[in-house]
Formats: C-alpha cells, structure tokens, sequence
C-alpha cells in the first residue's frame, strides 16, 4: 500500500519543480489568515479556566465542582447561589453552550455502567461516561449502541444535550435511544423522566442544551454486539451523487468527505459482518494527513495557469492510497481518531435537499476562490420526534464544513451559512452557526414548549449563560 505522506510530498516537490523550470511564482491567498487560540493564566487560589478542545470557547469560572454522588450533587447546587451553574462534558462543542463565569459542574466521577437488560436490550449509565469507554463496556455484556458518532471523546449526557448523531438512514441520533433520563433540577430536587412520566420534561432534555438541569443518569436501548466491516475509497463526486439513493440504500452506514476545489470525494460505506469473520486492517488511515493535503494546496493551488489542476493532479494520486478496509466489533469502527484541531459549522438540511446544498456550497468556495481545503462532511441520519433535535419531524442530511483551527473561519462560514439557510437547514446546537430566537422559533414546531419547561424548571435563569440567554431570546449576546 501507497503511504499517502510520502506520495502527496513527492507529487508537490515535483510539481513545484516543473512550475519553477517554467519561471511560474505563486499569486493569489493560499490560506484565511491566523487566528490565535484561546489562552488563560492560571491563578494562584482561583478555580482551573476552563477551554474546550478546539481552544475557541473559555472562561474563568469562580468554582468549580465534581461531585461524586447524585447526593452530593444536588446538595452542591442548591448551595450555590452566586453565578450560574453550568454542566461541562468532554469539551468539544464548538458552540459557546458551556462557559460561564459562575460554577462549572464536571460529571466525571459520575462514570460508568449501572446496569445491562440483555433481554430487554436496555443499559443504564451514568451521565458522565465517555462514549469511548462505553463501547467496550456494553461489549462485555454482550450489548452495543445501534450507532455511533464518528468522534467518541464525548460524554453520553454531552452527546445527547446536543443530538449527536453518526450517519445511516434507517438510525437516528443518540438522543433518539434514551429511555429514561435521571435529571438534577436547579431547585434541587432529582426527577426522572421518560414518555410515560414527566413526558414534557423527557421531550425537552433529549436535546436540552443542559438549560434544564444536570443529567445524572441515563437508559439507552441497546441491541446485541455485532460487527462491522468500514471500506473507504476516494471516488469522483459527481458519480456518488448521481447514485446516492442507492447508496442510501444499500448501505448501513454511509457517508462522504468532499474535497473543495477538486471533483472528488472519501467515501465510507459501512456494512455489517457475522462475528465469526476475521478481523481487517486494510491500509493506512492517517489522521495527519489533511496537514499534507494542506501543504499541497497552499504550495500549488495559487500558481498561476497550473495550480488548480496541479492541486487536483495530488488529490487523484493519493486517491489509490486512501483505500482502507477495516473490520471489528461495531463500536471499533464507527469511531476514528480525530487529532487535527478545527473549528467546525454543521447544518442539517431536508434529506432530499442535501446533493442540491452541498453543490451549492462547493460551487460557492470555487467562485469565491475561499483557499480552504479540508474536506467537507455529508452524513444522513432518521428523522425522531425530540422537540428540538436538528432531525425533529424530518429526514435530514448533515454537512459539516470546517476548518483549521491555527486559521481563520469567520469569512468561510459567513459564505457558507446564507447557503444552509436557503435549504432551510438546523445548526447543530454544540458547532459553530449565527441564528438567534426568531429564526428558531420558524424551524421548530416545539420552540415554545420547550421555552415554556425551561422556564418552569428553572425560572430564575441558574443554568443559562449569556449564549443560551440569546438563544432563547433572554436579550444577552452570544459567546460564539
């Protein structure tokens, strides 16, 4: 197998060399531009600060806490009274849905299994463990999750706050999976509730946002442990488009990255395997790769005359190195290790909508001449009936656009998010997006009967921070 670092170097000295023997130089803006990275000192007899993984979103909160009991919990955040009180998970929303300058409350010891129901296919889990260790864990019981996310840093109350969500049609986001939620009001009381009991409360914490209370447990279903086989190719776009229904069909899971500025895309295309056959580890994932890709098109996409199409020359070559075959228990596959650090804008738009938005999209980066190139993420996922989950009463397809985080977002996601709004996409409520209550209130039916729990469980605004106070029209401006 083709090591892709080595064949996309060798193509750009190359290529580099012929443009310099035609006395060729660069033009033109081969990145964004900088942007600095947040950065807090730490003080002697203060809390931690607090940042996420992308080091966008921070702050310095006056306490920090980590209780170790539901007990201790509640007793913590009745006894707080100054400041609000804000749930952190894993950090890696993009959004500004965690800072706060009150009590910032980990869940981390809150970790583990409580229990499996093989036979009902039902496990109960505390709030604050990891996706990451509850793959392996259910694994052991003979259980898994129907899907996974592609990044599985997250907690299982994270995730579910913001409807996480993998990619197949016939599945929804994690949120669609719960059962029953165990909730830590503000005003200290602990409820659970679920489709029989407290259903209003259930509908609105499935995808919450944490402005409900803290989730301390949860019951997700579950099926038995099963195993899949992921194959990744890179292929023209254009042709998966064409035949996309198919590919929805045929395929469990299914999805692609687009890469800007060329006519081709990664494709993934996963499918369920018996247990009894071996285990595949076909090739080479590179997870620093894009680094390589980037140095390509920064060195080759702004020579005038041959650039594009010496950018486009690198991404076909690396294509017959970027075939990947691997296989293993589901929760081995579905997720990927994710070490470059981005910043990330996600909208889902109406299934149907999806080849027309994401044309646009990469028609819009080539007439703008927008020197990105990381790939640009298509996903499908079931629609669910949870109030404000991005899938609520509709199919929906997910794209993601992102970029580096050593590099300037703001003007391409300002490009790009007028796009998303014209196919009447939903952000996702932990990445990056500029809406406020009112365009809200026009893509959710249940905006305001989410509005009207929240505001019965905690009237006084403790677990809000100013970017959820805009959100829901409180009148204090965003973080994001």
């Amino acid at each position: 197998m083709i090591n892709r670092r080595t064949l996309i170097k060798n193509s750009v000295l190359g290529t580099l060399g012929a443009s310099a023997a035609l006395g060729l130089s660069g033009c033109g803006k081969s990145s964004m531009g900088p942007t600095a990275a947040l950065d807090y000192d730490f003080q002697t007899g203060k809390p931690l600060p607090w940042m996420n993984w992308a080091k966008n979103q921070g702050c310095q909160p006056a306490h920090r806490i980590a209780p170790q009991s539901e007990e201790e919990l509640l007793s913590l955040m009745t006894s707080t009274s100054n400041g609000g009180l804000r749930p952190m998970g894993a950090g890696h929303s993009f959004s500004a849905v965690v800072p706060t300058e009150g009590t910032l409350i980990s869940t981390d010891l809150l970790n583990g299994v409580l229990s499996v129901d093989a036979e009902q296919n039902v496990a109960e889990v505390w709030s604050g463990t990891r996706l990451h260790q509850l793959g392996p864990a259910l694994n052991l019981q003979g259980q898994a999750l129907t899907n996974l996310p592609d990044i599985n840093y997250q907690t299982i109350a994270g995730a579910i706050s913001t409807s996480t969500h993998g990619s197949g049609v016939t599945m929804g986001s994690l949120s669609s999976m719960i059962e029953e939620l165990t909730i830590a009001t503000p005003s200290g009381e602990l409820v659970k509730c679920n489709n029989s009991s407290n259903a209003e409360l259930f509908n609105a914490s499935r995808c919450g946002l944490g402005a409900l209370g803290v989730i301390t447990k949860v019951k997700i279903r579950t099926v038995p442990a099963f195993n899949l086989e992921q194959r990744t190719t890179v292929e023209p776009l254009d042709v998966v488009l064409e035949d996309i229904e198919n590919e929805k069909a045929s395929n469990r899971n299914f999805e692609f990255l687009a890469f800007p500025h060329t006519s081709m895309a990664l494709v993934v295309r996963t499918n369920e395997v018996d247990t009894s056959a071996p285990i595949i580890n076909s090739g080479e994932e590179d997870p620093t790769a894009i680094f390589q890709i980037r140095d390509a098109y920064q060195s080759l996409g702004v020579l005038p005359l041959v650039g594009k199409f010496a950018y486009q020359k690198i991404i076909d070559s690396a294509a017959d190195g970027a075939a990947t075959v691997t296989s293993g228990p589901s929760y081995t596959v579905l997720a990927h290790d994710r070490v470059v650090p981005f910043r990330e804008m996600e909208y889902t738009v109406p299934a149907e909508a999806g080849p027309e938005c994401l044309k646009e999209i990469l028609a819009t980066i080539v007439e703008k001449d927008i020197p990105i190139i990381f790939p640009i993420e298509y996903r499908y996922t079931q629609q669910d009936d949870i109030w404000l989950s991005m899938f609520s009463q509709r199919d929906g397809c997910s794209i993601s656009v992102h970029q580096f985080a050593d590099e300037d977002y703001i003007e391409y996601f300002a490009a790009i998010e007028p796009i998303f709004q014209k196919y009447n996409g939903r952000p996702h409520w932990g990445k990056l997006h500029t809406l406020g209550p009112q365009e809200f209130s026009n893509l959710y039916t249940h905006w305001n009967d989410f509005l009207s729990v929240r505001e019965s469980v905690d009237p006084n605004g403790r677990m809000l921070n100013s970017h959820l106070k805009h959100l829901f029209g409180l009148g204090a401006s965003s973080h994001a």
